[in-house]
């Protein structure tokens, strides 16, 4: 099995995460963000919206839940409201904390709904498994969404995905994300010296991800490590 795309620290493979983690060898960490389960299309301007054309029909159908019994002991799932049960059925099988991504710049669109403001995270992992410093381990991470050029309409922030992944391993540890998307997950192991592993069933995606890590490589050569701290309007709000 040959990777789309390497590096020194990881490697990235297109095609069905369920078909090639099986191939796979253990992993540290497992950090995934899969299609939600959730409407997007909806009357007047929201309709309208590039994000809610683009996530329809590809990204917004759920997906089999049974692929977390392939994540071991170790896992984050970001998950929508809907999924949040079954997603904690899976993780009480061991130490399991339900996180939040709290938006403070959510889509104005409300349809006679609550904002959607908030995304949650389920966390599973073993006895031990829990790193990270004080302020890393607050339930709630409080991030803007981030504009990007990746042209992929759910890209989470680096400074969350960051954060979960300083929970769930240590440096030198192997993060495996099975929807790697647009590659944050990738950016985020080559910034904090942790090995990954990617798999992308686009390929479009699988290309953007790519180019994105290697670019991230360059700069990191360059410049050396990016600095992990959070927006300024975030260490406001919390502090």
């Amino acid at each position: 099995m040959q990777p789309y795309f390497k590096t020194e620290l990881g490697a990235l493979y297109h095609g069905d995460c369920m078909e090639i983690m099986p191939q796979l060898g253990p992993v540290d960490l497992v950090l995934a963000d899969p299609p939600y389960d959730m409407v997007a299309d909806g009357g007047g301007i929201g309709s309208r919206r590039k994000y809610l054309h683009d996530i329809n029909g590809h990204i917004d159908c759920g997906f089999d839940f049974g692929l977390i019994d392939q994540f071991g002991d170790n896992w984050f799932c970001f998950c929508s409201l809907k999924q949040v049960v079954p997603i904690i059925a899976k993780a009480q099988k061991n130490n399991w904390m339900l996180l939040t991504w709290n938006k403070t710049n959510p889509t104005p669109l409300t349809n006679n709904n609550y904002l959607p403001d908030v995304e949650y995270i389920v966390h599973s992992y073993s006895r031990g498994r829990l790193f990270g410093e004080y302020r890393d381990k607050s339930r709630f991470i409080i991030s803007p969404i981030i504009k990007n050029d990746f042209d992929h309409p759910t890209v989470k922030p680096i400074f969350v995905v960051s954060k979960l992944i300083k929970l769930g391993s240590l440096p030198g540890e192997t993060v495996l994300d099975p929807f790697l998307g647009s590659g944050t997950t990738a950016v985020a192991c080559e910034q904090l010296n942790r090995r990954w592993i990617g798999i992308e069933i686009s390929e479009k995606y699988a290309e953007i991800a790519a180019k994105r890590i290697e670019r991230e490589r360059q700069q990191l050569k360059l410049f050396g490590p990016v600095a992990e701290r959070p927006p300024k309007p975030v260490q406001e709000a919390m502090f």
